[in-house]
């Protein structure tokens, strides 16, 4: 009886053996092949779409007007979105305004400086200098030097489309003067016609309206609430990437 269960154990012994000599080499198993697909899928991917990415010259414009500065949370949420949107090789201009504009930055778009510069949104409704020396907010000035800017960038070679971010709150009087709608649709027609796409946000009820009204008919704009904001933004490059 004994003898019998030693015998046994032999010959399980030596069965196992060979079911383990039969076992293909490692780099003939599928699961290694298919680990290695996956893992030159995981590095290679994100290589391709970036080489497959439009560079746009985008813009930021930011109403710094005291209108505007109870908004601020919302602002901030709305520069660090904007932010997110960005890849290595675009041109990124920041500008505020409020009786006038100002152009703070504009420069071509580095990884490496994400995180700081959305720590710098923190302060995104701080005026600068030489801005609200008077009462009211000019959408046509913020307009007029967002043109001259991209225009200045185009001679510079940077052809990329535009992707430009309008955020105003209320477009109010500057010296007793009115908003001239039409001016102010000529000249988001002349920034689309340099290819891309316009987001105004953040405008109230009236000035919403109005610009709606003005620009029913020109292409490629949107008007966004503040919390339409991030679908306003995902809008805004998707055109001007195609």
């Amino acid at each position: 009886m004994k003898y019998s269960l030693r015998k046994e154990s032999k010959e399980g012994s030596t069965i196992s053996f060979e079911q383990v000599q039969q076992e293909p080499p490692l780099w003939k198993s599928p699961l290694t092949w298919l680990c290695a697909v996956g893992g030159a899928l995981l590095i290679g991917l994100p290589v391709v779409m970036d080489r497959f990415t439009h560079r746009v010259n985008s813009a930021f414009l930011v109403d710094v007007s005291l209108s505007n500065q109870p908004y601020q949370t919302s602002l901030e949420a709305l520069c660090r979105q904007y932010v997110e949107h960005l890849v290595e090789g675009d041109v990124r201009i920041l500008g505020k305004f409020a009786d006038r504009a100002i152009i703070l930055n504009n420069q071509e778009f580095q990884e490496r400086d994400r995180l700081s510069i959305q720590n710098q949104c923190k302060h995104i409704t701080t005026q600068p200098s030489g801005i609200g020396r008077v009462p009211g907010t000019s959408l046509v000035e913020a307009l007029s030097r967002l043109e001259t800017e991209i225009g200045h960038q185009q001679s510079q070679g940077n052809t990329q489309p535009v992707a430009a971010v309008v955020v105003i709150q209320a477009a109010e009087l500057v010296n007793h003067q009115q908003q001239d709608f039409s001016v102010i649709k000529s000249k988001i027609e002349a920034i689309i016609h340099k290819g891309g796409a316009v987001a105004i946000i953040g405008p109230d009820i009236d000035l919403q309206n109005q610009l709606s009204r003005q620009l029913s008919s020109v292409k490629n704009t949107q008007i966004c609430t503040y919390s339409d904001g991030q679908a306003c933004l995902d809008w805004l490059f998707q055109i001007a990437r195609k």
